[in-house]
């Protein structure tokens, strides 16, 4: 278990004193239903599709009144050493602080737009692998972090970034950290928070906060804000599982939660049974139903959104 501080408790209290109202999963649901249908042909590696999803993206995330962090578009193309004649887009933008400005340290948060396309049909032949939990409903996630932000804007801006060609090797967020003009972004970042281990269908208990180890000021936020809601958390290193490995890397402290096996009000046998119908990991059944429960997301959301409130706080040191 990681030790709470003093400021995160602070912090706390006043995030929920100026907290607008709660998740909307309806939203979220929406925007992952899109990024997930057949349309979107599983978001794979460059594609047009993919492409597609990113310039969805950046609409919803200038109609938030995000700005361009590199030249004048919130579409970032980059390409890779393995096909350096592809170019793929990634999206960055930032909300500004409730002072106006985009400028000074940041809190940053980020999900892979990509998937894995299609690919091999599954025994009733579907073959496109639509990545309805691998990631669409973390974007929808952290797009309602951002709606919020807007209504209740903190004194430290915030970045949003959804990578392309994470399922390749976080490629496309090894391609912008390597641009020279991201130096820049990378020194202000004080906090980077990855959303990339699904959402359960119940309200996990227990949670894994990797990038926790070494213990950090945002992973101490996150810790705090888990217990107040009755959650335990764990702590582990940075692992190369995910976009914010590779920022890590460079120096920015990270928080990637991964929910437990234990959920409020599920038995052990309920929670598997819940597993087996809704958690299809890299198949192409990880797909849009309308009787997914978004219980487990509404928490998540929230919890979420506490840690940005809290992280874009003036009073509480990163």
């Amino acid at each position: 278990m990681l030790v709470a501080c003093a400021c995160a408790h602070s912090a706390t209290s006043m995030a929920a004193a100026q907290a607008p109202a709660g998740p909307d999963t309806i939203a979220i649901a929406n925007v992952a239903r899109a990024l997930s249908a057949d349309s979107m042909r599983g978001r794979g590696p460059w594609t047009p599709d993919a492409d597609r999803a990113a310039r969805y993206l950046a609409d919803r995330l200038s109609r938030l009144g995000a700005r361009p962090v590199f030249g004048t578009s919130l579409l970032v193309p980059v390409t890779s050493p393995e096909r350096p004649r592809d170019t793929v887009l990634n999206v960055v933008g930032v909300l500004p602080a409730k002072n106006g400005v985009i400028t000074g340290d940041v809190v940053a948060m980020t999900a892979h737009l990509d998937h894995l396309g299609v690919g091999q049909p599954d025994a009733t032949g579907d073959s496109i692998y639509n990545g309805f939990l691998d990631d669409a409903v973390s974007i929808g996630m952290i797009l309602d972090v951002a709606r919020r932000f807007v209504q209740a804007p903190g004194d430290r801006p915030l970045v949003i970034m959804f990578f392309n060609l994470e399922e390749q090797g976080l490629l496309g967020a090894k391609a912008l950290a390597a641009r020279p003009d991201a130096a820049a972004l990378i020194d202000r970042m004080r906090l980077l928070i990855g959303v990339d281990a699904g959402s359960p269908a119940g309200e996990a208990m227990e949670w894994q906060i990797m990038g926790g180890v070494p213990p950090n000021a945002g992973s101490r936020i996150a810790d705090s804000l888990a217990h107040a809601r009755g959650w335990t958390t764990t702590a582990s290193p940075p692992r190369p599982i995910n976009d914010v490995y590779v920022f890590s890397q460079r120096g920015v402290p990270i928080v990637f939660p991964i929910p437990g096996k234990t959920w409020r009000g599920y038995t052990p046998a309920q929670r598997d049974e819940a597993m087996r119908k809704f958690d299809h990991y890299h198949q192409p059944s990880d797909q849009w139903r309308p009787d997914f429960p978004w219980t487990g997301t509404a928490a998540y959301a929230q919890w979420l959104w506490e840690i940005v409130r809290a992280a874009t706080d003036a009073h509480v040191k990163l």
